[in-house]
């Protein structure tokens, strides 16, 4: 199941799995810094004061959140991530390993409420990991296809200079990741609209990388049976960037 992105539930999955691992730091025996509620109550903090921006009378998301928080969108955001940073990393120190990781998760709808109010993101490494980890954890055509929306949200918020910075020969660059990423799910997702677009995507800014994709995705049809209408999109895909080349 896909978060939501909302704060409410933001901020009761962080009561859930805060209250967990204050309970395991309280017994633990080992010495681990900063104590979780540090970033619990920063967290609680900054979520109430965003809150309270959505309180203000309608306007520019942006000039809403401003005055009420004394802060740009981008610097809350960013705020935001290091806190469930923090966080995930005091749980895995305390040998809390899907509490981690479900804090890590947090990014994803964080990032989508803030992107939506103004934000723009500037280091995109957690929230790319965090959707790479909701990809392996979703199979459904559909939830695949919202998790699809999410990922173009993050995409569309990534800042440009960040972008024009990327590195190509860098397999671990986050918008390299992302890219790729985000046309497997468009693939799994079995909507051809969505593969196109996708594809469309890879082949503009990764052109590089796009034979090796094609390629494999056209490995992938064989290996997981996928349906005639799913087959044509990437066959078409394939012949376009690998012409002349085997499938191995």
């Amino acid at each position: 199941m896909l978060p939501k992105v909302d704060l409410s539930d933001i901020a009761d999955e962080l009561t859930r799995l805060g209250d967990e691992i204050q309970r395991v730091y309280d017994d633990s025996e080992q010495a681990v810094e900063p104590a979780p509620q540090v970033s619990l109550n920063g967290l609680a903090h900054l979520l109430d004061a965003v809150r309270a921006g959505e309180a203000e009378p309608r306007g520019e998301p942006a000039q809403v959140l401003r005055p009420v928080t004394g802060a740009e969108p981008d610097v809350l955001l960013e705020h935001g991530l290091g806190l469930l940073r923090q966080l995930s990393e005091v749980a895995r120190r305390l040998n809390l390993e899907s509490q981690a990781q479900a804090v890590e998760v947090l990014a994803v709808p964080f990032a989508c409420w803030m992107l939506r109010r103004g934000g723009e993101l500037q280091h995109p490494q957690d929230v790319v990991n965090a959707l790479a980890a909701l990809a392996d954890r979703v199979s459904q055509p559909e939830e695949l296809a919202e998790l699809y929306g999410l990922m173009g949200e993050i995409a569309e918020g990534i800042g440009a200079d960040r972008i024009h910075g990327m590195d190509p020969s860098d397999p671990t660059d986050p918008w390299l990741v992302l890219l790729i990423n985000r046309g497997i799910v468009a693939t799994r997702s079995q909507q051809p609209a969505l593969m196109e677009e996708a594809f469309n995507a890879i082949g503009e800014q990764l052109p590089e990388h796009a034979p090796y994709f094609f390629r494999e995705g056209m490995g992938q049809m064989e290996a997981l049976n996928y349906p005639t209408h799913v087959r044509e999109v990437m066959q078409r895909y394939f012949e376009k960037w690998c012409s002349g080349q085997r499938l191995h």
